[in-house]
């Protein structure tokens, strides 16, 4: 009886373990969860494919070519690389420093195109997340304009747009006449102005017109196409006196676009688009690339070995940094050394200290307990990757921008 109850209770033990075991089994499957690398090349080739089906158009029907300008950034290296395609720029003056503002100067005067913009579409959506956001102050925005004109040497490239209210038709008509002047004087100087025509109780004809008559000289018709937009209607009706040029801004070519451009064939429309921006990010293009590009660099750097995305990386070689130690930190800045100091748990003042690098290699595996040649490595490879990150990046924005991607 004994034996036969503890067959029973093993055999219930059993069961009990194996309906365990799957159970684990079943939970363990739905926390399962993919370790691939994103493969940004073969999504490299799927945005080119797309975006040459568009360059195609433009190719048999030059005509129907809408001049674009690249906005969304004024960060110094990505700037660096749609200057590197050859590609027409979209920054916003408030957010740019002063060496971007110099970069971009430089760039007009070789040849370059650029747009200017005041920022004010960006205060209206700051506006509607938080009301008391305070208002643009175009007195800075008009001393930014004039800043990077006077670095040009030749401004025939440049357009920067006027100050305005986003939806506030009135409210612009305003801020024009009390920057008449200084709107006035960046034309003369060579800069091609934008006026922003916001809706309002004006029409968009009557609006142009009062405007023109304001400023003295004919001017950029902006059109917003984001938020206020005008409508199609609108847009149509607008062309009717065919202005010179028209800019639809914030939005890219579009079937409206291009039904303007066949409504007022002699006029010269172009537009900016922000493409850059859902490219950025985990699993995303532009952010994917650089990071995996700029591992095989340091990779290689490593290894002494070169890279087509980077140059100048020989420095990293780790067995020559390994086999003269010294020689890395003199050639480090002092803030390098400082964390080169921290990493390996002693000072700036002990790393001078040392006649030799057996000397220095003894005392760095005295304080870390043997592994200095470890903390050494992984210092290199983080110092290396700083390095040469913004370069992978420029060479990416450069690439993607070439290829109409961004």
């Amino acid at each position: 009886m004994i034996d036969s109850l503890a067959i029973v209770t093993q055999n219930e033990v059993v069961i009990m373990q194996l309906s365990m075991f799957s159970n684990d089994s079943q939970r363990q499957r739905k926390a399962d969860y993919s370790l691939s690398l994103y493969d940004w090349s073969q999504k490299l080739k799927d945005a080119s494919s797309a975006s040459m089906q568009g360059d195609f158009i433009s190719d048999v029907m030059p005509e129907s070519h809408i001049v674009t300008y690249k906005s969304g950034s004024s960060a110094k290296t990505d700037l660096l690389g749609y200057m590197a395609a050859g590609a027409n720029i979209g920054i916003c003056a408030t957010d740019a420093s002063k060496p971007v503002l110099s970069i971009l100067a430089s760039y007009v005067s070789s040849g370059g195109r650029a747009f200017m913009d005041s920022g004010a579409f960006r205060n209206f959506k700051a506006k509607m997340k938080n009301p008391d956001t305070p208002p643009v102050d175009f007195d800075v925005v008009l001393s930014r304009y004039e800043d990077v004109l006077s670095q040009c040497t030749s401004s025939c490239g440049l357009i920067v747009v006027a100050p305005d209210i986003v939806g506030q038709q009135a409210a612009s008509y305003a801020l024009l006449e009390a920057y008449k002047d200084r709107i006035t004087s960046l034309h003369v100087r060579g800069a091609s102005i934008m006026v922003p025509l916001q809706k309002g109780e004006e029409s968009l004809e009557t609006h142009y017109y009062r405007c023109k008559a304001l400023l003295g000289f004919d001017f950029i018709c902006g059109l917003p196409s984001n938020a206020k937009a005008v409508s199609r209607e609108e847009v149509l009706s607008f062309l009717d006196i065919r202005p010179s040029t028209v800019h639809f801004l914030g939005t890219a070519e579009s079937s409206l676009v291009h039904e303007a451009q066949f409504r007022s064939p002699r006029t010269h429309f172009s537009c900016d688009a922000t493409l850059i921006r859902k490219h950025i990010g985990k699993n995303r293009l532009l952010t994917e690339m650089q990071r995996q590009i700029t591992e095989d660099v340091v990779g290689r750097a490593i290894n002494g070995e070169r890279h087509s995305r980077a140059d100048d990386i020989a420095r990293w070689d780790e067995t020559e940094v390994l086999g003269d130690l010294l020689a890395f930190i003199d050639i480090l800045s002092h803030p390098e050394q400082k964390r080169f100091a921290e990493r390996l748990n002693t000072t700036i003042a002990n790393l001078h200290s040392f006649d030799g690098n057996d000397a220095l290699w003894a005392h760095l595996n005295e304080v870390n307990y043997g592994y200095a040649e470890c903390k050494v490595t992984g210092f290199v490879r983080d110092l290396c990757a700083k390095f040469v990150s913004p370069k992978v990046r420029r060479s990416v924005v450069s690439e993607l921008s070439t290829l109409n991607i961004i």
